[in-house]
Order: structure tokens, then sequence, then C-alpha cells
């Protein structure tokens, strides 16, 4: 499982390994993390051996990946994958539980609110399902395409017969309830993961 610090770390080696010219502001901004904080990652990887830190023209700073550096970035990759497929196989399970619970109490459509990961994961278990996926609404996506299906805004709900609404972001339920309660949407249709 990766922490914090070896997320970061995994980060900025990747970003050495691309080859292409990096300021510490740049991996700050990318990290989401102070620029102290960035200066510490890059001077703890030099120490370990992970990356070379070469001097160049005007105070310009190089950063080179070792094969020592190669070597730790391929294993936190290999965590990482490990972990977001084990985050992948407990939504999965969690969705299948959820699609049996609706399924068993008569719903036979349902809408997606928000293209995410955990929308892209309830096409998926749907396909083994009885439910029938309507649409997927976001507002933020329209138009785009969401594993070959098309985003609709959440107004589009009033055209629509669907069963059942799966929230399929992190939003506060009051702030889902005032957005979907626009169209129209019955509270008692609007329903979230557990």
């Amino acid at each position: 499982m990766l922490n914090r610090e070896s997320l970061h770390t995994l980060q900025i080696l990747d970003e050495v390994a691309t080859g292409k010219p990096l300021t510490q502001r740049d991996l700050s901004n990318k990290l989401g993390i102070a620029l102290g904080m960035t200066n510490n990652y890059l001077k703890r990887l030099a120490r370990e051996g992970y990356i070379q830190i070469i001097q160049a023209e005007r105070k310009r700073l190089h950063y080179l990946l070792t094969p020592k550096g190669l070597a730790e970035k391929s294993a936190l990759t290999y965590r990482y994958i490990k972990r977001s497929y084990q985050f992948f196989n407990d939504a999965r399970r969690k969705l299948e539980a959820f699609f049996l619970d609706l399924e068993k109490a008569g719903v036979k459509s349902i809408v997606l609110y928000k293209a995410t990961v955990i929308a892209e994961i309830a096409v998926l278990v749907l396909q083994d399902s009885s439910i029938q996926l309507l649409a997927i609404v976001d507002d933020a996506a329209v138009g785009k395409k969401f594993l070959g299906s098309g985003i609709e805004p959440v107004k589009s709900l009033v055209d629509l017969k669907f069963d059942r609404v799966l929230v399929t972001t992190e939003e506060p339920a009051e702030k889902v309830f005032e957005h979907l309660g626009l169209p129209g949407i019955e509270k008692e249709k609007i329903c979230f993961l557990q």
C-alpha cells in the first residue's frame, strides 16, 4: 500500500523519468505540495541515489533518474497498481451487492449521476445485471464520451423514465438533492452507495 510520501516519490520519479526540463515549482504545482516540501523530497531522493541533480547554466538544475531510481519507480508503480486493483475489486463487490438489492426491490432502470471512476465501475457491473443503464448525467462533462456513451445534462432527466439515480460522486447529499431537485427528481429515486 502506498502512503502519501511514497505516492509523492512515485510522482516525482515519473516526472524526472520524462527527461523534460523540470523546475521545483513545476513539481510543487503538479504534486499540490509546498515548494519547500518539494525541495526536501528532491534532496532526499538524491541522497538515497534515486536521482542525480546536475548544476546547469544560470543556477538551473537538471534532474536525472538513476538506475536505482528506475528500480524504485518500478517497485512503487507495482504497489500503486496493486492498490488500485484492490480498490477496483472492493468497489466492484460493493456495486454488485448494491445492484442485487435494487433488483430484488424491482428496480429495472438506472441513471448515473456524475462521470467518475465509480461510474466506470458501475457501468461494468451493470453489464452483468438485469438493471438497464439509461444515461449518465454530468453538467460538467456534457457531450463528452464515457465508455462509449454520451454524457447528458442533468435537465435531460425530465424526459427519461427511470427507477433510480445512483450518485457516483462524493458531493454532499444536500448539494446532490438541490441539483437533482431542479428537474423535479423525487428524493426517493436518488440513491447513494453505502
